[in-house]
This record gives structure tokens, C-alpha cells and sequence, in this order.
């Protein structure tokens, strides 16, 4: 299978949300992932809220 994961999924393999596990999954059996070029930039946007919000300490932003 060919996985396509638009940002909000994408987000999912790197931060600990309602269906984390499942897109982990999904990955896992996948033959291939692919995401958009935009998604880079709409996921460092998530992380950066995130951030901002408190809701990812310095350690864990640097990590994602």
C-alpha cells in the first residue's frame, strides 16, 4: 500500500495525539509514505504552536 498523510497525520508520527498509534500503524504496513512538499512547512508551523502553547517542552520541539 502507498500511505499518503496530509499534515495532521503527519504531525501524529512525531507528537502523541488521539490516533497516534493508528497512523504508526498505517506506516508500518505501508510499502510507501508520501506527504506534500507543504507539508514540511504546515507541520514546523504545528510544532512551533505547539510550542508556543507550552504543550512540547524545548527538549521535545528541538527533537521534532
Amino acid at each position: 500500500m502507498i500511505l499518503y498523510l496530509d499534515t495532521s497525520a503527519l504531525v501524529k508520527l512525531f507528537v502523541t495525539e488521539w490516533a497516534s498509534e493508528f497512523v504508526h500503524e498505517l506506516v508500518a504496513q505501508a510499502v510507501a509514505v508520501a506527504t506534500s512538499r507543504i507539508g514540511y512547512v504546515e507541520a514546523c508551523a504545528a510544532f512551533a504552536r505547539r510550542r508556543r502553547e507550552e504543550r512540547l517542552t524545548k527538549r521535545e520541539y528541538a527533537t521534532v
